[in-house]
Protein backbone atom coordinates (compact mmCIF):
# COMPACT_ATOMS: atom_id res chain seq x y z
CA UNK A 1 0.00 0.00 0.00
CA UNK A 2 1.44 3.33 -0.96
CA UNK A 3 1.97 6.17 1.44
CA UNK A 4 0.28 9.53 0.95
CA UNK A 5 0.30 12.85 2.70
CA UNK A 6 -3.36 13.35 1.82
CA UNK A 7 -4.49 11.86 5.11
CA UNK A 8 -8.11 12.91 4.73
CA UNK A 9 -8.43 11.27 1.33
CA UNK A 10 -6.81 8.11 2.60
CA UNK A 11 -9.36 7.80 5.38
CA UNK A 12 -12.19 8.25 2.87
CA UNK A 13 -10.63 5.54 0.71
CA UNK A 14 -10.40 3.07 3.57
CA UNK A 15 -13.98 3.56 4.62
CA UNK A 16 -15.28 3.29 1.07
CA UNK A 17 -13.50 -0.01 0.57
CA UNK A 18 -15.01 -1.29 3.81
CA UNK A 19 -18.49 -0.37 2.64
CA UNK A 20 -17.94 -2.02 -0.73
CA UNK A 21 -16.77 -5.17 1.03
CA UNK A 22 -19.83 -5.15 3.31
CA UNK A 23 -22.21 -4.70 0.37
CA UNK A 24 -20.70 -7.70 -1.38
CA UNK A 25 -21.73 -10.22 1.28
CA UNK A 26 -25.19 -10.70 -0.20
CA UNK A 27 -23.78 -11.35 -3.66
CA UNK A 28 -22.07 -14.69 -2.93
CA UNK A 29 -22.88 -17.59 -5.21
CA UNK A 30 -22.13 -20.27 -2.60
CA UNK A 31 -24.67 -21.14 0.03
CA UNK A 32 -23.37 -19.52 3.19
CA UNK A 33 -23.55 -21.02 6.65
CA UNK A 34 -25.55 -19.09 9.27
CA UNK A 35 -23.86 -16.31 11.17
CA UNK A 36 -26.19 -16.29 14.16
CA UNK A 37 -23.51 -14.90 16.44
CA UNK A 38 -23.12 -11.79 14.32
CA UNK A 39 -26.42 -10.02 14.87
CA UNK A 40 -25.10 -6.58 15.79
CA UNK A 41 -23.42 -4.50 13.12
CA UNK A 42 -20.65 -2.11 14.01
CA UNK A 43 -21.41 1.62 14.01
CA UNK A 44 -21.26 3.21 10.56
CA UNK A 45 -19.08 6.05 9.41
CA UNK A 46 -20.01 9.26 7.62
CA UNK A 47 -18.39 9.75 4.22
CA UNK A 48 -18.28 12.86 2.07
CA UNK A 49 -19.03 12.21 -1.59
CA UNK A 50 -16.13 13.67 -3.49
CA UNK A 51 -13.38 12.08 -5.56
CA UNK A 52 -14.99 8.68 -4.97
CA UNK A 53 -13.83 6.78 -8.07
CA UNK A 54 -10.32 8.17 -7.95
CA UNK A 55 -9.93 7.48 -4.25
CA UNK A 56 -11.11 3.86 -4.48
CA UNK A 57 -8.78 3.27 -7.42
CA UNK A 58 -5.87 4.83 -5.55
CA UNK A 59 -6.42 2.73 -2.45
CA UNK A 60 -6.83 -0.52 -4.37
CA UNK A 61 -3.83 -0.01 -6.62
CA UNK A 62 -1.52 -2.28 -4.61
CA UNK A 63 -4.16 -4.74 -3.39
CA UNK A 64 -6.17 -7.67 -4.65
CA UNK A 65 -9.79 -6.51 -4.66
CA UNK A 66 -12.82 -8.82 -4.92
CA UNK A 67 -16.46 -7.92 -4.39
CA UNK A 68 -17.97 -11.32 -5.18
CA UNK A 69 -17.21 -15.02 -5.20
CA UNK A 70 -14.70 -16.04 -7.87
CA UNK A 71 -13.42 -19.39 -9.08
CA UNK A 72 -10.89 -19.33 -11.91
CA UNK A 73 -8.88 -22.40 -10.82
CA UNK A 74 -9.60 -26.06 -10.22
CA UNK A 75 -9.10 -25.82 -6.46
CA UNK A 76 -12.06 -26.01 -4.12
CA UNK A 77 -12.61 -25.08 -0.46
CA UNK A 78 -15.95 -26.80 -0.03
CA UNK A 79 -15.58 -27.39 3.71
CA UNK A 80 -14.46 -23.86 4.60
CA UNK A 81 -16.72 -21.06 5.75
CA UNK A 82 -14.53 -18.63 3.81
CA UNK A 83 -11.48 -18.94 1.59
CA UNK A 84 -9.36 -17.08 -0.94
CA UNK A 85 -6.30 -17.56 -3.11
CA UNK A 86 -4.63 -14.40 -4.43
CA UNK A 87 -1.65 -13.80 -6.71
CA UNK A 88 0.06 -10.92 -4.93
CA UNK A 89 2.22 -9.95 -7.90
CA UNK A 90 -0.43 -9.82 -10.63
CA UNK A 91 -3.23 -8.87 -8.17
CA UNK A 92 -5.28 -11.70 -9.70
CA UNK A 93 -8.09 -13.24 -7.64
CA UNK A 94 -7.82 -16.96 -8.35
CA UNK A 95 -10.41 -18.06 -5.81
CA UNK A 96 -12.76 -16.22 -3.46
CA UNK A 97 -15.51 -17.70 -1.32
CA UNK A 98 -17.49 -15.61 1.16
CA UNK A 99 -14.43 -13.45 1.78
CA UNK A 100 -16.45 -10.56 3.20
CA UNK A 101 -18.60 -12.71 5.48
CA UNK A 102 -17.92 -12.44 9.20
CA UNK A 103 -16.03 -15.35 10.74
CA UNK A 104 -14.23 -16.13 13.97
CA UNK A 105 -10.46 -15.84 13.38
CA UNK A 106 -9.03 -17.86 16.29
CA UNK A 107 -5.25 -17.33 16.45
CA UNK A 108 -4.98 -15.72 13.03
CA UNK A 109 -5.85 -12.72 15.23
CA UNK A 110 -2.17 -12.74 16.17
CA UNK A 111 -1.24 -11.37 12.73
CA UNK A 112 -2.62 -8.01 13.85
CA UNK A 113 -1.03 -8.37 17.29
CA UNK A 114 2.31 -8.99 15.59
CA UNK A 115 1.80 -5.98 13.32
CA UNK A 116 1.34 -3.63 16.28
CA UNK A 117 4.41 -5.14 17.93
CA UNK A 118 6.52 -4.80 14.79
CA UNK A 119 5.74 -1.10 14.72
CA UNK A 120 7.68 -0.73 17.98
CA UNK A 121 11.16 0.72 17.64
CA UNK A 122 13.02 -1.64 19.99
CA UNK A 123 12.30 -5.38 19.85
CA UNK A 124 15.12 -5.90 22.36
CA UNK A 125 13.13 -4.05 25.02
CA UNK A 126 12.36 -6.26 28.00
CA UNK A 127 9.09 -6.75 29.83
CA UNK A 128 8.02 -8.66 32.92
CA UNK A 129 5.16 -11.16 32.85
CA UNK A 130 2.18 -10.27 35.05
CA UNK A 131 -0.24 -12.70 36.70
CA UNK A 132 -3.09 -11.21 34.70
CA UNK A 133 -1.35 -12.01 31.41
CA UNK A 134 -1.13 -15.73 32.20
CA UNK A 135 -4.61 -16.12 33.69
CA UNK A 136 -7.14 -17.84 31.41
CA UNK A 137 -10.65 -18.90 32.28
CA UNK A 138 -10.78 -21.94 30.03
CA UNK A 139 -8.82 -25.16 29.76
CA UNK A 140 -6.57 -26.34 26.96
CA UNK A 141 -5.22 -22.89 26.10
CA UNK A 142 -1.98 -22.95 24.08
CA UNK A 143 0.82 -21.23 26.01
CA UNK A 144 4.58 -21.36 26.42
CA UNK A 145 4.03 -21.71 30.17
CA UNK A 146 5.23 -18.27 31.16
CA UNK A 147 5.27 -17.52 34.88
CA UNK A 148 4.62 -14.30 36.74
CA UNK A 149 7.92 -12.45 37.02
CA UNK A 150 9.55 -13.99 33.93
CA UNK A 151 11.49 -11.40 31.92
CA UNK A 152 11.54 -11.63 28.11
CA UNK A 153 12.31 -9.32 25.22
CA UNK A 154 9.66 -8.27 22.73
CA UNK A 155 11.57 -10.26 20.12
CA UNK A 156 11.28 -13.45 22.17
CA UNK A 157 7.58 -12.82 22.74
CA UNK A 158 7.08 -12.26 19.00
CA UNK A 159 8.64 -15.65 18.29
CA UNK A 160 6.36 -17.29 20.86
CA UNK A 161 3.38 -15.50 19.35
CA UNK A 162 3.98 -16.53 15.73
CA UNK A 163 5.70 -19.92 16.05
CA UNK A 164 3.85 -21.53 18.96
CA UNK A 165 0.77 -19.30 18.79
CA UNK A 166 1.20 -18.69 22.51
CA UNK A 167 -1.76 -16.95 24.10
CA UNK A 168 0.19 -15.96 27.20
CA UNK A 169 2.78 -14.24 25.01
CA UNK A 170 -0.03 -12.35 23.25
CA UNK A 171 -1.30 -10.99 26.55
CA UNK A 172 2.18 -9.96 27.71
CA UNK A 173 2.68 -8.10 24.41
CA UNK A 174 -0.69 -6.40 24.79
CA UNK A 175 0.08 -5.18 28.30
CA UNK A 176 3.54 -3.95 27.28
CA UNK A 177 2.35 -2.00 24.24
CA UNK A 178 -1.16 -0.99 25.24
CA UNK A 179 -0.82 -0.73 29.00
CA UNK A 180 -3.70 -3.17 29.33
CA UNK A 181 -5.29 -5.91 27.25
CA UNK A 182 -8.43 -3.80 26.86
CA UNK A 183 -6.60 -0.76 25.54
CA UNK A 184 -4.51 -2.90 23.22
CA UNK A 185 -7.74 -4.29 21.72
CA UNK A 186 -8.80 -0.71 21.01
CA UNK A 187 -5.46 -0.14 19.31
CA UNK A 188 -6.02 -3.28 17.23
CA UNK A 189 -9.39 -2.03 16.01
CA UNK A 190 -7.97 1.40 15.18
CA UNK A 191 -5.16 -0.24 13.21
CA UNK A 192 -7.60 -2.51 11.40
CA UNK A 193 -9.65 0.46 10.22
CA UNK A 194 -6.51 2.33 9.16
CA UNK A 195 -5.56 -0.46 6.71
CA UNK A 196 -9.09 -0.92 5.38
CA UNK A 197 -10.11 -3.91 7.50
CA UNK A 198 -13.41 -2.30 8.46
CA UNK A 199 -15.34 -5.54 8.98
CA UNK A 200 -13.12 -6.53 11.90
CA UNK A 201 -13.76 -6.14 15.61
CA UNK A 202 -11.31 -7.63 18.11
CA UNK A 203 -11.60 -7.75 21.90
CA UNK A 204 -8.35 -9.58 22.72
CA UNK A 205 -4.84 -10.05 21.26
CA UNK A 206 -4.94 -13.85 20.91
CA UNK A 207 -8.24 -14.90 19.34
CA UNK A 208 -9.70 -17.07 22.09
CA UNK A 209 -13.43 -17.20 21.49
CA UNK A 210 -15.65 -14.22 22.11
CA UNK A 211 -18.81 -13.52 20.09
CA UNK A 212 -17.73 -9.90 19.69
CA UNK A 213 -14.37 -10.95 18.26
CA UNK A 214 -14.66 -11.40 14.50
CA UNK A 215 -13.19 -10.55 11.11
CA UNK A 216 -13.41 -11.63 7.45
CA UNK A 217 -11.09 -13.59 5.18
CA UNK A 218 -10.46 -10.41 3.19
CA UNK A 219 -9.61 -8.40 6.31
CA UNK A 220 -7.12 -11.12 7.29
CA UNK A 221 -5.54 -10.67 3.87
CA UNK A 222 -5.20 -6.92 4.51
CA UNK A 223 -3.58 -7.57 7.91
CA UNK A 224 -1.20 -10.16 6.47
CA UNK A 225 -0.30 -7.87 3.56
CA UNK A 226 0.57 -5.09 5.99
CA UNK A 227 2.58 -7.35 8.32
CA UNK A 228 4.62 -8.69 5.38
CA UNK A 229 6.12 -5.23 4.97
CA UNK A 230 8.30 -6.16 7.95
CA UNK A 231 11.09 -8.62 7.10
CA UNK A 232 11.04 -9.85 10.68
CA UNK A 233 7.48 -11.12 10.28
CA UNK A 234 8.26 -13.58 7.49
CA UNK A 235 11.66 -14.38 8.97
CA UNK A 236 9.93 -15.78 12.06
CA UNK A 237 7.11 -17.50 10.17
CA UNK A 238 9.69 -19.47 8.16
CA UNK A 239 11.11 -21.07 11.30
CA UNK A 240 10.04 -24.61 12.18
CA UNK A 241 11.48 -24.20 15.66
CA UNK A 242 13.17 -21.63 17.86
CA UNK A 243 15.42 -21.91 20.91
CA UNK A 244 16.03 -19.06 23.31
CA UNK A 245 17.03 -18.27 26.87
CA UNK A 246 15.34 -15.80 29.20
CA UNK A 247 15.39 -14.89 32.88
CA UNK A 248 12.82 -16.84 34.88
CA UNK A 249 10.79 -15.50 37.78
CA UNK A 250 13.17 -17.20 40.20
CA UNK A 251 16.16 -15.33 38.77
CA UNK A 252 17.55 -18.34 36.90
CA UNK A 253 18.17 -18.56 33.17
CA UNK A 254 15.60 -20.73 31.42
CA UNK A 255 16.31 -22.22 27.99
CA UNK A 256 13.30 -23.27 25.93
CA UNK A 257 12.67 -24.70 22.47
CA UNK A 258 9.43 -23.93 20.66
CA UNK A 259 8.04 -25.73 17.58
CA UNK A 260 5.81 -24.36 14.84
CA UNK A 261 2.09 -25.15 14.73
CA UNK A 262 2.13 -24.86 10.91
CA UNK A 263 2.25 -28.25 9.12
CA UNK A 264 3.61 -26.67 5.95
CA UNK A 265 6.49 -25.15 7.90
CA UNK A 266 7.33 -28.35 9.77
CA UNK A 267 7.18 -30.38 6.55
CA UNK A 268 4.35 -32.61 7.76
CA UNK A 269 2.27 -31.43 4.79
CA UNK A 270 3.96 -31.26 1.40
CA UNK A 271 3.66 -28.81 -1.47
CA UNK A 272 4.10 -29.50 -5.20
CA UNK A 273 7.57 -29.39 -6.77
CA UNK A 274 8.57 -25.84 -7.57
CA UNK A 275 6.30 -24.38 -4.88
CA UNK A 276 7.63 -23.03 -1.57
CA UNK A 277 5.51 -22.70 1.55
CA UNK A 278 7.08 -19.48 2.82
CA UNK A 279 5.20 -19.14 6.08
CA UNK A 280 1.82 -18.59 7.64
CA UNK A 281 -0.29 -18.24 10.76
CA UNK A 282 -2.55 -20.98 12.05
CA UNK A 283 -5.65 -20.71 14.19
CA UNK A 284 -8.03 -23.10 15.88
CA UNK A 285 -10.84 -22.93 18.41
CA UNK A 286 -14.05 -24.92 18.75
CA UNK A 287 -16.10 -22.03 17.38
CA UNK A 288 -13.66 -20.87 14.68
CA UNK A 289 -12.63 -24.42 13.73
CA UNK A 290 -9.39 -24.67 11.73
CA UNK A 291 -7.93 -21.56 10.05
CA UNK A 292 -4.75 -20.72 8.17
CA UNK A 293 -3.28 -17.66 6.45
CA UNK A 294 -0.35 -18.82 4.31
CA UNK A 295 2.15 -17.33 1.87
CA UNK A 296 3.47 -19.41 -1.04
CA UNK A 297 5.96 -18.76 -3.83
CA UNK A 298 6.15 -20.50 -7.20
CA UNK A 299 9.24 -21.44 -9.22
CA UNK A 300 9.09 -18.11 -11.05
CA UNK A 301 9.17 -16.12 -7.81
CA UNK A 302 5.53 -15.03 -7.87
CA UNK A 303 3.87 -14.88 -4.46
CA UNK A 304 0.44 -16.13 -3.47
CA UNK A 305 -1.56 -15.78 -0.28
CA UNK A 306 -4.06 -18.48 0.60
CA UNK A 307 -6.57 -18.04 3.41
CA UNK A 308 -8.95 -20.69 4.68
CA UNK A 309 -11.21 -20.01 7.65
CA UNK A 310 -13.67 -22.33 9.36
CA UNK A 311 -12.68 -25.83 8.22
CA UNK A 312 -14.22 -28.62 10.28
CA UNK A 313 -10.91 -30.48 10.52
CA UNK A 314 -7.29 -29.38 10.28
CA UNK A 315 -6.45 -32.19 7.84
CA UNK A 316 -9.24 -31.02 5.52
CA UNK A 317 -7.91 -27.46 5.65
CA UNK A 318 -4.49 -28.54 4.39
CA UNK A 319 -6.05 -30.72 1.69
CA UNK A 320 -8.12 -27.80 0.43
CA UNK A 321 -5.12 -25.49 0.45
CA UNK A 322 -3.10 -28.12 -1.44
CA UNK A 323 -5.84 -28.16 -4.09
CA UNK A 324 -5.10 -24.48 -4.77
CA UNK A 325 -1.39 -25.21 -5.17
CA UNK A 326 -1.95 -27.90 -7.78
CA UNK A 327 -2.75 -25.08 -10.23
CA UNK A 328 0.60 -23.35 -9.92
CA UNK A 329 2.55 -25.75 -12.14
CA UNK A 330 -0.16 -26.05 -14.81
Amino acid sequence: MRCTNRKRKRIISLLLVGIICSMSISGCSWEQKPEDAFTADRPGFGIQEQGTDAEISYFADDLCVAAEDIKTIEGEAADALAACFFNLDTKEILYAKNIHGRVYPASTTKILTALLLLEQDDLDAQTTVSQNAITFHESGVTTVKLKEGDVLTLDQLLHALLIVSANDAANVIAEKIGGSIEHFAEMMNEKAVSIGATNTHFVNPHGLHNEEHYTTAYDLYLMFQEAMKYDKFLEILKKSSYETTFLSAGGQERTVSWSSTNRFTTGNVTVPDGVTAVGGKTGSTKAAMSCLVQLFEDAGGQRYVAIIVGCSERAILYEEMQSFLSNLNN
